[in-house]
């Protein structure tokens, strides 16, 4: 069995696995409150078993995830989505008043200075393709990722992708969310003994994004407003089995990109 981890790898063995699939995959992400039940790494460990999901599948050397992230203020909007009646609070990504924990969060120019200064030294030891598999939805992380994407794309030798670890299922998946029943079923599936579902509060208790920190995605676009402020999709319904056809989803939605995008490149270099 071929070894996919760069950390894991001896010389000759990285070699051969650049000379037969010349493609990289950096899983990204920050240490971040994910609710009580689940680990602060949950965004890069679940982008870490996606990419070597992908790596195992059509080839590719992973690099170890980067644990690091942006995040920025709420704005008056959001607090009230969230269900802050005080919309003045200065609150940063998903570091509610009532959580006993920060997050590590970066500033985003910061982060963009450690992600640029990671893709240096990736494209440096000559990958045609370096894949950014990121498990972090904030927008300054989608921004400053798709703008490295596009900017090493265009100066350098290497193509580079920036790819979204969770992925819907299909146009009508609205599960998508942060710590709610798609992440927390990722994380099951990735590392289940990690997860406890039993440190969320009984059935009854109706799980406030305001004092949990756990969200649906549509929260945080307005696309949809809870009047309750309340999680939709439970966390605690989530599943292991669950979890795989999210992961197994990311897994054949990138390898699909990533050979129509190495196709390209090889079909250049003709």
């Amino acid at each position: 069995m071929r070894t996919i981890q760069f950390e894991l790898m001896r010389p000759g063995e990285f070699l051969e696995e650049k000379e037969r699939f010349s493609v990289a995959y950096l899983p990204v992400g920050p240490l971040e409150w994910h609710g009580p039940h689940m680990p602060f790494g949950t965004d890069p460990l679940n982008a870490q078993a996606v990419a070597r999901g992908v790596a195992a599948r059509i080839g590719g050397v992973v690099f170890p995830p980067l644990f690091c992230g942006t995040e920025e203020a709420r704005t008056p909007k959001i607090l009230n989505w969230m269900g802050f009646e005080d919309d003045s609070q200065y609150i940063v990504g998903m570091d509610v008043p009532s959580n006993p924990i920060k997050s590590c969060y970066f500033p985003e120019e910061l982060f963009g200075t450690i992600l640029r200064a990671n893709l240096i030294q990736i494209i440096s030891l000559g990958f045609r393709m370096v894949v950014i598999v990121n498990g972090h939805g904030a927008a300054g992380q989608l921004r400053t990722g798709a703008r490295l994407a596009r900017e090493f794309s265009n100066t350098t030798k290497s193509r580079v992708l920036f790819c979204r670890a969770m992925q819907k299922l299909d146009e009508a998946d609205e599960r998508l969310g942060h710590a709610n029943i798609v992440e927390t079923s990722m994380q099951m599936y990735v590392s289940g003994g990690s997860v406890r579902l039993d440190m969320l509060p009984p059935r009854e208790v109706p799980l406030r994004t305001s004092e949990w920190g756990i969200a649906d995605g549509y929260l945080m676009t307005g696309e949809s407003v809870n009047e309750s402020h309340t999680v939709e999709h439970d966390p605690r319904d989530a599943t292991a089995e669950l979890g795989k056809r999210y992961v197994e989803n990311g897994i054949e939605r990138i390898a699909r990109e990533v050979q129509k995008v190495y196709g390209e490149i090889k079909r250049k270099e003709i």
